[in-house]
């Protein structure tokens, strides 16, 4: 005898257990909902399809015949013309209402948001220009030339000290062969911070993308780091991880530097770098982000159980 079962959970979070017993020789079939016999039928021998209801949803089991036996199939009929569909139909329509007002409210947001950041952007370029990226030579014309034609390079780091105080140099190479550098002044003590919130280590990269037939025009993107860049992150993480908890072994430390990169992203790496720094002193990157980033109660949960036996 065949006996095939499914769990039907209705919009009310009800669990419905509903079942057939279908006779292999007599073709005797039954089918029951919560133990309860709803439907008895002789000598089942062909395709077949029966329905009834549950609760008020109206269900369907179908019975195919195949070439070695029967294959059965539940579904709720959402079609058909009944109190509950058409209930649903008109929350459907409802719904779609409701959808088709927020997508437009947000599209409506987001051009708003455009036209503000766009005038921003233009009326603070000197602000926005040093907050993730590192300009040169410009104009409102000359951005749009990059927006446009602008072709992408990557550009090395190097600090530099001199009698004149220190410096960042920096280079990178055109399309044409054109060799392009230039430099910025950073403190002369201290570690060097780079618009992202990293400490600069000497050959960090990022990507750069200029006008190509004036390569001086220009603009370094913090925010678009290297791959061995952000190797270099990692480990800075892990270090700074290790040395403030010396207890723990080096295996534990890097699981939660690697975890901190692979589910919070390369950025977050910072407040492990600076997680024994006070927040007067690094207001981005500090103890207490690096506190709220590892007693965040899902991302604790997962340093637990990936990194527990390290």
């Amino acid at each position: 005898m065949a006996q095939v079962g499914w769990v039907y959970l209705d919009d009310f979070g009800s669990q419905h257990r509903i079942g057939v017993y279908h006779g292999d020789r007599t073709g005797h079939l039954l089918i029951h909902c919560n133990l309860r016999v709803l439907q008895v039928d002789f000598s089942v021998k062909e395709s077949r399809t029966y329905s009834f209801f549950v609760e008020d949803e109206l269900c369907e089991i179908s019975i195919v015949k195949e070439p070695n036996g029967y294959s059965y199939d539940f579904q709720v009929n959402k079609k058909i013309d009944t109190p509950r569909n058409r209930l649903r139909k008109t929350s459907e329509r409802r719904n779609r209402w409701q959808i088709a007002l927020f997508f437009g409210g947000v599209l409506l947001f987001v051009g708003l948001l455009f036209v503000g950041f766009n005038w921003y952007g233009r009326s603070h370029r000197s602000v926005a220009s040093g907050t993730q990226s590192l300009y040169s030579s410009i104009t409102p014309d000359n951005e749009r030339r990059l927006l446009l034609e602008g072709k992408s390079a990557v550009a090395q780091l190097l600090v530099v000290e001199e009698p004149a105080g220190r410096k960042v140099y920096y280079g990178f190479a055109a399309t044409s062969g054109q060799q392009i550098s230039g430099l910025f002044s950073v403190p002369d003590t201290g570690p060097v911070l780079l618009p992202n919130g990293f400490p600069l280590a000497d050959r960090d990269a990022f990507s750069v993308r200029y006008v190509p037939d004036e390569p001086r025009v220009h603009r370094i993107d913090f925010t678009l780091p290297t791959d061995q860049t952000l190797a270099g992150y990692l480990q800075q993480a892990l270090e700074a991880e290790h040395r403030a908890h010396p207890s723990q072994s080096e295996a534990r430390s890097r699981c939660v530097a690697q975890l901190t990169l692979a589910r919070k992203g390369w950025a977050q790496l910072a407040d492990l770098i600076f997680q024994s720094t006070p927040p007067e002193e690094n207001p981005g990157h500090n103890r207490d982000t690096y506190l709220r980033l590892v007693r965040e109660p899902a991302f604790a949960q997962l340093l637990e159980q990936e990194c527990w036996d390290k």
